[in-house]
């Protein structure tokens, strides 16, 4: 539940990690190398600012149906704002604040780091977003 008030992304991000380490202290962690690829429509809340190391892209992603905890087991991640941290190679050269866009992110439980976009691409400004 929204209580109306932007949350930060460093609070983003540590409520998902919160949420991760809570269905895993209920079952086994999967085997080191499991990497999982999600492909999500969002839009860009914020971009990296230059010259400030830690700085991430912030997105508004859609729900993610198959989302895999740390756990191994597969849960419905809800539609959030939260950062990502961009892969090598991936450019956000044409990506402005408030663009509509399709993502693919990879979570490994056992990497570093845990999650990055590997791949973004805007989409029309008229596509419509289901948030819900």
């Amino acid at each position: 539940m929204s209580s109306g008030r932007p949350r930060s992304p460093l609070a983003s991000l540590v409520a998902a990690l919160a949420l991760a380490a809570g269905l895993a202290a209920c079952s086994q962690t999967p085997p080191k190398g499991d990497v999982h690829r999600y492909t999500v429509r969002g839009e860009v809340s914020a971009l990296p600012r230059a010259g400030q190391p830690g700085s991430e892209l912030l997105i508004h992603h859609e729900t993610v149906p198959d989302f895999v905890d740390s756990s191994g087991k597969q849960v419905v991640m809800s539609s959030m704002t939260m950062p990502f941290p961009l892969a090598k190679g991936v450019s956000l050269a044409g990506i402005s604040r408030g663009d509509k866009v399709e993502m693919t992110f990879e979570v490994s439980w056992h990497g570093a780091p845990p999650l990055q976009l590997t791949a973004i691409h805007k989409l029309p400004p008229d596509t419509q977003l289901d948030f819900h």
